[in-house]
């Protein structure tokens, strides 16, 4: 018998396995692929590393400073290769710091039988039962495609094919303006291929600071492009030009757009195979299963944790879970704030946001005061040849509560954990700017923003100043 059974061996599960057994937990992690989940696999890591091969290239090849740039090209196959070298030597030393912790790894699909018994098939063994004291579901996610989309893997992808492929497309449409779909977009775009985003939603990034929005919309635009909104796909069809994409605008207009490649970046899905939730009585929240604020589902010693619970389908908001999850099935009582989520953006500029967003805060009836500094006033920015972007504080006037930080810029994914870590620790504005930031860097900049939002930043004209 085991202490703790994990479904699913993503960063969510593999992470809870971890933490359980430094506690002296006999735990049986159960993946059905390879550890790692599809972050490690199909997802965060085989996404950067293309969004990093693909960035150098386009830096390489508009360099002012280099010569003989424009005859440089990009090897599809050493893209692939990389890409899954990196994969391979990150499961690797996965696989070895699970086991090291002596954790059982069980391939196989796990299916909850009950929440004292769960059934494990493995391919060409028979299933066998495995009594355990507590489950913790962590399933994870798959990409969501609509019904009327034929997705054959080759001409018609999601991500999974997408990352796994030779060939780069000479034109590229893109189904969806989400995340998935601006990094997708900034991967081709930099590549030089051209793109073309249909979304159905007014915007791209609808979840995101409005002026995040219109600064990442400038950006596509401005590297070509053809981004409609407001569109409905009606049909992909093969036709004599390639692969058809046919959609309705907003103002009721049939548009067709060819495509050498069509990915579809619709959203993802939670994977609840292995959980008949009506045999079980498991309690569920529309697809995704139904959680309280410390990770218990409504069956006695049950956890559910990551993309499968639904919410911002982040691998770091699942690692969170994991450790808040044992923590919990050993008495404790902790959550995860979605606000203290940190969220981040690989596009054509980087994304980092953490809590409400300019207009979110006002819905939400808080006084807001804001603060913003770009980085064309940052001189790390003109080093580095990137002064595109701003850095963008949301607070309140009253108290000095951070209620978000958003950036758009170089580096902006990694400059937002200052933020994660000045909220979590419940800090004020004014403490973003009190540290001292090593000169220059791009730190300055949140420095800077804090200062902005109390009128008394250093590399802005004084208010008021004639331009």
């Amino acid at each position: 018998m085991y202490d703790l059974a994990i479904i699913g061996g993503g960063p969510g599960g593999y992470v809870a396995a971890i933490s359980a057994a430094r506690l002296g937990m006999k735990v049986l992690l159960i993946e059905k692929e390879r550890v790692g989940g599809t972050c490690l696999h199909r997802g965060c890591i085989p996404t950067k590393s293309f969004y990093y091969d693909a960035k150098l290239f386009h830096a390489a090849r508009t360099s002012t400073v280099l010569k003989g740039n424009d005859s440089l090209a990009v090897d599809p196959a050493g893209l692939l290769t990389r890409k899954r070298q990196v994969v391979s030597s990150l499961h690797a030393g996965l696989d070895h710091a699970i086991r090291s912790h002596g954790v059982t790894i069980t391939a196989g699909t796990g299916e909850l039988v009950s929440p004292r018994q769960v059934r494990i098939a493995s391919a060409g063994a028979e299933p066998c039962m495995v009594k355990v004291g507590q489950v913790i579901i962590a399933t994870g996610s798959r990409p969501a495609v609509p019904a009327a989309i034929h997705v054959d893997g080759y001409r018609v992808q999601t991500t999974d094919q997408a990352l796994d492929c030779e060939e780069i497309p000479q034109r590229v449409a893109i189904i969806g303006g989400g995340v998935i779909g601006l990094e997708m977009a900034a991967i081709y775009l930099n590549l030089g291929c051209q793109v073309c985003i249909i979304e159905l939603l007014p915007d791209i990034l609808v979840t995101e600071d409005a002026d995040i929005r219109k600064a990442m919309r400038q950006l596509l635009l401005q590297r070509g492009t053809a981004l409609h909104l407001q569109s409905q796909v009606l049909e992909v069809a093969e036709g004599d030009a390639g692969t058809m994409v046919v959609f309705r605008t907003g103002s009721g207009e049939v548009r067709r757009e060819a495509a050498d490649r069509v990915l579809v970046a619709t959203g993802r899905a939670p994977v609840v195979a292995g959980i008949d939730a009506v045999r079980l009585g498991l309690k569920m929240a529309g697809r995704f299963v139904r959680v309280d604020d410390w990770l218990r589902t409504n069956l006695p010693g049950v956890y559910a944790i990551g993309d499968v619970t639904g919410g911002m389908m982040l691998a770091h908001k699942a690692t969170a879970e994991a450790e808040a999850a044992v923590a919990n099935l050993r008495g404790d009582r902790r959550s995860v704030k979605p606000a203290r989520v940190p969220r981040c953006i690989w596009g054509l500029a980087e994304i980092g946001a953490i809590g409400l967003s300019e207009e979110q805060a006002i819905a939400a009836g808080r006084r807001v005061k804001v603060g913003r500094f770009p980085y064309m006033a940052s001189g790390a920015a003109h080093a580095l040849g990137a002064t595109e972007g701003f850095v963008k504080v949301v607070g309140d006037p009253d108290s000095g509560e951070i209620l978000g930080v958003h950036i758009i810029g170089a580096h902006a994914t990694d400059l937002i954990s200052e933020a994660s870590t000045a909220m979590t620790l419940e800090s004020f504005v004014e403490d973003l700017s009190e540290g001292i930031k090593p000169h220059p860097t791009l730190s300055e900049t949140v420095s800077e923003a804090a200062l902005s939002w109390r009128n008394m930043a250093i590399h802005l004209p004084a208010a008021g100043a004639i331009p």
